[in-house]
């Protein structure tokens, strides 16, 4: 019988269609659903016993989510594969043409059960900030292969640091257009994400799985929650026109390592809040949008010890 907690999740780059032999690193996680889901076509042939004969199967999916508590440096190679891009100079631009495929590795360490799955590209990728509680990451992976096997794929996988994480206190500093909201707003919760849309090219010599995994457009998206005053009416008025605000999330680790979120053109959506007893907060949603140039890109600056997997 196998435990959950004997269940562990490594990860490396894949530069080739062979499994990785080296670059092996543990990737701690809160939750996942890693799986492999096989389509059968079921078989018309008609039978004397008027029992339908066996169908085949037509193709697969190697998908799954891996959800993480934030922890400084240690995801950042993921979150550039879902910004498909490079860091530089420890700032990523978001929205790039950078494929970066992973095998990832399942072993379920109690029963000598090992899955590995490969040319894994993260196709979504949430950050969410709580009103209170810890800062986590959803990589929403898509890839063209899988197997299992009695022994494991990965070889001496590196440990990885569990610290510092993040929680809501250690977002310091929200701005709107520059201005910052400390004094002028309460800001309560805040999230950010990313769709890369990524399609398995299906072609008839390609397998199981398929062939070519490509990203195509990105979607950016996120929401906000703000308390109701003047400033959020100012914020929720930008929708009447569609002009766009700049958003900026900043967040302070314990080692004073930092991450810094600047989107320079989103627009807003939001209703009005009703009355009721309680406190009136003002939920927005805004949409990441680019007028042509890089410099409307949304990007990630870090200031931290870059101890990546």
């Amino acid at each position: 019988m196998s435990r959950g907690n004997r269940v562990v999740i490594n990860a490396a780059p894949q530069t080739a269609e062979a499994v990785p032999i080296v670059g092996w690193k543990n990737f701690p996680r809160k939750s996942d659903s890693l799986n492999h889901g096989v389509e059968l076509v079921q078989s018309e042939t008609i039978t004397p016993e008027r029992v339908r004969s066996a169908g085949a199967p037509i193709a697969a999916t190697a998908t799954g989510d891996i959800e993480v508590e934030l922890i400084g440096g240690v995801y950042d190679d993921y979150i550039a594969a879902a910004a498909c891009n490079e860091w530089d100079d420890n700032v990523l631009t978001l929205g790039g043409n950078v494929a970066k495929p992973f095998a990832i590795e399942k072993n379920y360490r109690d029963d000598d059960q090992h899955h590995v799955w490969t040319g894994m590209r993260v196709n979504t990728f949430k950050l969410d900030i709580p009103e209170k509680g810890l800062l986590t990451m959803t990589f929403g992976w898509m890839g063209s292969g899988y197997k299992n096997a009695l022994t494991a794929f990965s070889k001496a996988p590196a440990a990885t640091k569990l610290e510092p994480k993040a929680t809501s206190l250690n977002i310091t500093d929200v701005k709107i257009d520059g201005a910052t909201l400390k004094g002028r707003s309460c800001v309560t919760a805040f999230s950010f994400e990313i769709n890369n849309n990524i399609t398995v090219q299906q072609c008839l010599f390609s397998g199981l799985y398929g062939g070519k995994v490509e990203e195509m457009m990105a979607d950016m998206n996120g929401a906000f929650t703000l308390a109701y005053n003047r400033v959020a009416q100012e914020v929720l008025d930008k929708q009447l026109t569609g002009a766009t605000v700049a958003i900026e999330a900043l967040i302070t680790l314990v080692d004073g390592s930092t991450y810094l979120l600047k989107i320079p053109k989103a627009q807003i959506g939001g209703d009005l809040p009703a009355g009721g007893s309680d406190r009136l907060n003002a939920s927005l949603t805004y949409t990441v949008v680019s007028d042509g140039t890089a410099a409307s890109l949304p990007t990630l600056v870090r200031t931290v010890t870059t101890t990546t997997p």
